[in-house]
């Protein structure tokens, strides 16, 4: 479905912010040398075709010895020089060197000393195929040491990336001194919350939070969404991943690591966490369940919530807008500020309407906490900005 231009200035504003989650924009700063090298491909590429087809017009006989089948050869050797080259161009120039940029710019020195560590090891060991196998004939020992190198170079640089604590008991300088910090892969649903933004302001978040290319592509799809209440959400999560951004002091990385062939975005951060050794921050209780099933370590914001929330103690009088019907008669449900599900018996008949209860208990559940109060009566003050406030009451019984 074909998406609908924005008819909002705040829409077109929203859509500024959300250019950044994209892997190719307009104003990519690649896209100029990407052009300049695919012409130089094309150049490159239609000389080396006409070349070729010169070579099989005078090598080839047959057709090809008339002058018709020679130009035909010739504009045939010129076309596919042309697009190859086109192809190959960037692919092979600017897009690896662009590449190599970013991920050695990004990368920690740690990292990037078990990178080296690993490179060194594996073509140490080709180096010492070469020397064994060099009597054999025809440099076959060349092409097997060739063969032995392009094995073991991206399995050291895997292993080097992954065994770099190890490497830094060998007395190598592994970056800053301190214990290095517990990942976390980020979901979707904890971007969108919000909460965590405030954890991190508050010097809470100690840990590498690791927000995948796939996460900000959902969180874009969400903030594109034709529905104003999705996309609302969506583009909070944007605006909470730009303050993110900014804060100083914060471990955030955003991993281009994808798995095409999975289609469930919670499978992919299962197994993403899975190879770098991560947590799963959400606030998910599904993903919060597969997790665990998964043997891995699960940081939930609503357990968090639950943990610090204040006690609420029977007989305690609150004030909580009734918003809608409950299960059973004469029941009604309504929310705290933290998202607590107030049930108010009685409260049926005051849809709309901001009452008194009083808690009759309290009950703890997988999913957070429920609170079963009683209705007292409606409101004799005029109901604060804030839903879902709790009300004290002084000596005099005025409320404050």
């Amino acid at each position: 479905m074909a998406a609908l231009p924005p008819d909002r200035p705040e829409e077109i504003a929203s859509g500024s912010r959300v250019r950044w989650l994209t892997a190719i924009s307009p104003s990519d700063p690649h896209a100029r040398p990407d052009r300049i090298a695919s012409l130089v491909g094309m150049c490159v590429g239609s000389v080396t075709g006409i070349l070729y087809g010169a070579i099989l017009v005078q090598n080839v006989r047959g057709p090809l010895e008339t002058w018709q089948g020679a130009v035909i050869s010739l504009a045939m050797g010129l076309g596919l020089g042309c697009v190859v080259g086109y192809i190959l161009g960037p692919n092979l120039s600017v897009r690896p060197y662009f590449w190599a940029e970013e991920q050695l710019a990004t990368l920690p020195f740690s990292e990037l000393i078990g990178l080296l560590v690993g490179v060194l090891v594996a073509l140490a060991i080709a180096a010492l195929v070469a020397l064994i196998a060099s009597g054999l004939p025809y440099g076959l020992g060349w092409m097997v040491a060739v063969l032995v190198a392009a094995v073991l170079v991206p399995l050291g640089l895997s292993v080097g990336r992954r065994r770099r604590r190890d490497i830094s008991l060998m007395g190598l300088p592994m970056g800053a001194s301190g214990p290095p910090l517990a990942k976390v892969v980020v979901d979707t649903s904890a971007v969108i919350d919000g909460r965590l933004l405030d954890l991190a302001r508050g010097g809470f978040c100690l840990y590498q939070l690791l927000i995948p290319q796939f996460v900000l592509d959902e969180l874009q799809a969400v903030a594109d969404s034709g529905d104003p209440i999705r996309r609302a959400r969506g583009r909070r999560g944007i605006a909470m991943l730009e303050e993110l951004r900014s804060l100083s002091g914060l471990d955030l990385s955003f991993p281009q690591t994808d798995y095409p062939s999975m289609t469930e975005v919670d499978g992919r951060l299962v197994r993403l966490a899975r190879e770098e050794g991560a947590g799963i921050f959400t606030v998910d209780f599904n993903l919060d369940r597969l997790a665990q099933i998964a043997g891995l370590r699960v940081l939930n914001l609503n357990q968090l919530a639950t943990a610090l929330r204040p006690a609420l103690v029977a007989g305690e009088r609150l004030e909580v807008d009734v918003v809608k019907e409950g299960r059973e008669p004469e029941q009604g449900v309504g929310y705290l500020d933290d998202g607590t599900m107030l049930v108010v018996e009685g409260g049926q008949h005051h849809l709309g309407q901001r009452v008194e209860v009083s808690v009759r208990s309290v009950i703890q559940t997988a999913s957070g906490r429920m609170v079963f109060t009683q209705f007292e009566g409606p409101c004799e003050v005029p109901p604060p900005t804030r839903r879902g406030g709790r009300r004290t009451r002084s000596a005099g019984g005025s409320a404050h």
